[in-house]
């Protein structure tokens, strides 16, 4: 009997640590196999042929001495060699031209070097590699037979290798590299691929970091809940007081309409957090392992979002029902609804910025906003005092909060039209900069403003799109929304104005060029 009680509970511990032994044996195995199927170096040869053309009188390069020291760079097979220094409006093509070089150097290889052609015309000579610079108009190329070409990504890699030499003038450099990255390439053994040896040090380290992932993941999901459980006590313990400030809310107030929509999904949301609690075990029962596997994390993660939420909206069904009835601590809750006022007011000044891009229409109302901003202040003092001396009830202040927010949104609103006005050539344009609008939504929401008046206009604006629409613009916070919207739509405009490019690699030909179909491209340096 002893030995049956000792077998599984040796073997518990085992179970939790198998996933981690597992991956650790996984990244041991592929760096082994890496290791043990790398095959002999390649043999390496010198090219068979090499012409070194400059049609530049300039004398751009030397070509006896380039053909000299290129006739020593080691490729992997035979090929025949090609440089070209060219200018690309010598043979009738725009510098503004992509293309540009690719004709050019095929031009070139029609009228005095039939030799680098294949005989069909279509196609660069078997064993032929080509390496084009043309100084004066900043491009550089790469061109090679079908047999001996790179794929899309080489060919750039060498255009890469070109860029710096060439940029700095020094063009037999820039060749040299090119040539050097060419042969470096052709025919390169898997194994001496930079990526083979990354794939041994991500097995690996992959391993490690997954290892390391779960353990943290683990640890988080453990301290949610961990933290998440007392949370959840004293919101239990709170819940009388929470249930007794929602059922004492003045009923004519539409603000304590919004608090009692609250306490329904408090009420709902009370059940859900019990029953997730019931899912949980203890942390006395709970083993080492609990938190590794995904529903466990999803469980954790869902218990958390549940009790922060109720943490927050019961302070705030008690703290509307103190400003409502001005009990206990209500100016905490007062200058809760101030703050996304007096956040616009402050913020007045980096939002309305003066550019030299700013219209006069814009300038005008950027002024009519500055001053709006300061009358919006000196009622928001008035509104404080007066409802300390009891001389507006607290639901007229907040109807009057909402009236000076309505009214911000709506001189910000006129003002970012007027921004799209001045900036938009077109309507494409003026749609990109009106879809910002979303975007600013979005990260403006992130402000997290706890406001009864919030939650009181999004149920109006709910009901307004259900029967009649999306409504106006109106924002808890007006002009730190335009300050977001402003940012966002600027930088939406720019980037459909001057897209970026994959790199500035051209390959193909222009219809000029009668369909050909030789493998290379070209870009700018």
């Amino acid at each position: 009997m002893p030995f049956s009680t000792a077998v599984p509970a040796a073997a518990t511990p085992d179970r939790s640590t198998s996933p981690l032994t597992a991956l650790a044996a996984f990244a041991l195995v592929a760096l082994l196999s890496l290791l043990v199927l790398l095959p002999a170096p390649a043999i390496a040869e010198t090219p068979r042929s090499v012409s070194v053309t400059d049609t530049d009188t300039t004398g751009t390069v030397d070509p006896e001495i380039l053909e000299g020291r290129l006739a020593e760079v080691d490729f992997r097979r035979e090929v025949d060699l090609a440089v070209l220094v060219l200018d690309v409006t010598d043979y009738g093509f725009e510098e503004s031209q992509d293309t540009a070089l690719n004709d050019a150097v095929l031009a070139h290889a029609r009228d005095a070097a039939p030799e680098l052609l294949a005989p069909d015309g279509d196609h660069w000579a078997d064993g032929t590699v080509i390496i084009a610079l043309d100084p004066e108009n900043r491009f550089v190329g790469t061109y090679a037979g079908e047999d001996v070409k790179l794929d899309d990504d080489g060919f750039e890699a060498v255009q890469d290798a070109m860029r710096d030499d060439a940029a700095d003038g020094d063009w037999e450099g820039s060749l040299q590299a090119g040539v050097d990255k060419y042969a470096d390439l052709l025919d390169r053994p898997w194994w001496q691929h930079p990526a083979t040896l990354v794939v041994g040090l991500v097995a690996l380290g992959g391993a490690a970091v997954t290892a390391l992932s779960f353990i943290g993941l683990r640890r988080a999901a453990r301290r949610r809940v961990d933290e998440s459980l007392p949370r959840l006590e004293d919101v239990l313990a709170r819940r009388r007081l929470t249930d007794a400030a929602a059922r004492s809310l003045p009923a004519e107030s539409v603000y304590a309409q919004a608090a009692l929509a609250d306490h329904e999904t408090y009420s709902t949301k009370i059940d859900e957090a019990t029953q997730l609690r019931t899912q949980l075990p203890t942390p006395q029962e709970r083993s080492w392992a609990w938190g590794l596997k995904g529903p466990e994390r999803t469980l954790s993660r869902d218990f958390e979002n549940v009790v922060v939420y109720l943490d927050d909206i019961d302070d705030d069904i008690i703290g509307t029902n103190d400003l409502l009835h001005r009990l206990g601590d209500w100016r905490a809750a007062w200058e809760r609804e101030l703050a996304p006022l007096q956040d616009s007011i402050d913020s007045i000044d980096s939002a309305l910025e003066d550019g030299e891009d700013v219209s006069p229409e814009e300038a005008a109302a950027a002024a009519d906003l500055r001053e709006m901003g300061g009358d919006v202040a000196q009622e928001m003092q008035t509104l404080t005092s007066q409802l300390e001396a009891d001389q507006i009830d607290p639901d007229s202040a907040l109807r009057r909060l909402d009236t000076l927010t309505t009214e911000l949104s709506a001189a910000v609103a006129a003002l970012q039209r007027l921004r799209i006005s001045h900036l938009a050539a077109d309507d494409e344009e003026a749609e990109v900069m009106r879809d910002a609008s979303w975007d600013a939504d979005l990260e403006h929401e992130e402000q997290g403003y706890r406001s009864v008046r919030g939650r009181r206009h999004a149920l109006d604006a709910a009901a307004s799109v259900g029967s009649s629409g999306s409504g106006s613009f109106w924002h808890l916070s007006p002009l730190l929304w335009y300050s977001t919207w402003h940012d966002e739509a600027d930088s939406d405009l720019e980037a459909h104005r001057n897209p970026s490019s994959s790199g500035g690699s051209t390959s193909g030909y222009s219809a000029s060029s009668g369909g050909f179909s030789g493998a290379g491209s070209s870009s700018r340096f």
